[in-house]
């Protein structure tokens, strides 16, 4: 029983200290070296393109630019990012 209590106690603060933290790599973040002309999107296997098109959205509107789609994450990537450019006008 008291096992069981120490690893539920773990677990929690563990979690409790891995979120917020600033580190860049938590999932529906914004990487690190996003400007005017871009910006990726950190990704978890649940989230989808979709997802990190809005947060690209709210970072290329700032710039009166929306984005593009440049490259998909993939499941090989060490860090899961979708990158996005930040174009003027359009993308329809």
């Amino acid at each position: 029983m008291n096992k069981l209590l120490f690893a539920i106690f773990l677990v929690g603060v563990t979690g409790c200290s891995s979120t917020g933290g600033g580190s860049g790599i938590a999932a529906g973040t914004i990487a690190k070296g996003a400007d005017e002309n871009g910006v990726s999107v950190n990704k978890n296997s649940f989230m989808t393109t979709a997802d990190t098109y809005k947060i690209a959205l709210t970072h290329c509107l700032k710039f009166n630019k929306t984005p593009e789609l440049s490259r998909k994450a993939s499941a090989l990537d060490f860090w899961m990012k979708d990158q996005y450019r930040c174009v003027k006008g359009s993308t329809n």
